[in-house]
């Protein structure tokens, strides 16, 4: 009659440990996990369903992509052919159409929807 409890304690603990792991729990927590249930397995398998069942959310965060660490090439299109181009580039590579014309007065770069430099207010070249 013993042996079959200490099976039964065994196949719990192995269950357990293969769950744990599996939900993100790293192989420490997961051991302790298992040798409790071997251990108190009329204790430990009803705390680890209750309690410790819940996907590990620090696991989950180290495995989380950082959207905010990473580099964004923003992009517009050229207005006379269409092409995708770099927002700080001054000319489309593929048309070489101006993107960012200069004030003819005090040569600053003008944004192509502005009507006058807002540097000098001379009026900005016709588009």
């Amino acid at each position: 009659m013993m042996g079959l409890g200490l099976a039964i304690a065994a196949i719990a603990a192995y269950w357990v440990y293969n769950d744990a792991k599996g939900r993100g729990h790293d192989t420490g927590s997961a051991a302790m996990w298992a040798v409790g249930t071997f251990a108190f397995l009329i204790v430990c398998l009803p705390l680890y369903l209750i309690f410790g069942r819940k996907p590990n959310l620090r696991k989950r965060d180290e495995d989380a992509f950082d959207i905010e660490g990473c580099a964004v090439e923003e992009l517009m299109h050229c207005s006379m052919c269409g092409g995708k181009v770099k927002i700080d580039f001054k000319a489309c590579p593929y048309c070489g159409h101006t993107l960012k014309p200069k004030c003819e007065h005090c040569g600053r770069e003008l944004e192509r929807e502005w009507r006058i430099c807002p540097y000098c207010q001379t009026p900005a070249p016709v588009k």
